[in-house]
């Protein structure tokens, strides 16, 4: 495989932070996976977008940092990192919402229903559904098959989410009644611009707007990370949790 790509172990300041969260309890008998170790290795995928396979020796064996991802995405260590990373995100007051399409590899294709992976025009593809906020922190993200209009994934996107104070961020997908009538409910501003062939114009701060350019920016920094460019996971639930690695590494 090629080593084009650009790869760093993390610091030992990095390790620092959050080693709290993936470090295990001693035990007797054999010797536990260096979790270090383990996540740089699981770094490496999310970074090169390569086969566990092709993971270089220096990290283990391969089959082994497999498994031990497949138990931390079990045990929600990754949503606890992305916790500890979005420690002050209920400061928020600035929310936005959008979604960007995966395009999903061959080898992720299987007969396995329920994974999130639909078709349309471009072909077999997952779109990652996210609510960020003004300091590009991720809040929440929801899979869903690429031919599911945004709207439809705005109910789970935002579900648990304290709305109240808020102000909301999202293009003209997301300009329905059923949608704002939701968060005025919720006690949040919609800045929502209208469809073109809306009858009823609604109060719009263009200026605030601009501001949309940041979920645009989240995306293309999590998908910097090869692994989520291109979906190669089969399960939605490995997927997803690459998702929430690198929403978190891009604050590390």
């Amino acid at each position: 495989m090629s080593n084009s790509f650009y790869h760093k172990d993390l610091t030992q300041a990095q390790w620092n932070k959050i080693k709290f969260v993936f470090e295990e309890p001693p035990k007797v008998g054999r010797p536990s996976l260096n979790p270090r170790i383990v996540l740089n290795g699981i770094l490496w995928i999310l970074k090169s977008g390569g086969r566990w396979r092709d993971l270089p020796a220096r990290y283990g064996n391969w089959n082994s940092i497999y498994h031990k991802f497949r138990l931390w995405c079990r045990l929600g260590l990754f949503e606890r990192l992305l916790q500890l990373i979005n420690a002050d995100a209920d400061n928020s007051t600035l929310l936005e919402m959008d979604s960007t399409f995966c395009k999903v590899h061959q080898s992720a294709c299987s007969a396995l229903k329920d994974q999130a992976i639909g078709s349309s025009r471009g072909g077999k593809n997952t779109k990652v559904h996210v609510l960020i906020n003004e300091r590009m922190q991720l809040l929440n993200v929801v899979l869903t098959g690429g031919q599911i209009h945004d709207s439809e994934a705005v109910g789970a996107l935002l579900n648990g989410i304290k709305l109240k104070g808020k102000t909301i961020l999202a293009d003209k997908a997301y300009s329905c009644e059923q949608i704002r009538g939701f968060l005025a409910e919720q006690g949040a501003v919609a800045c929502i611009p209208d469809k073109a062939n809306f009858r009823i114009k609604h109060a719009f701060n263009s200026e605030l707007y601009k501001q949309r350019n940041l979920v645009e920016r989240f995306f293309q920094r999590i998908k910097n990370y090869r692994h989520v460019a291109t979906r190669y996971d089969k399960l939605a639930v490995c997927f997803l949790n690459f998702v929430l690695l690198a929403a978190s590494v891009i604050h590390f």
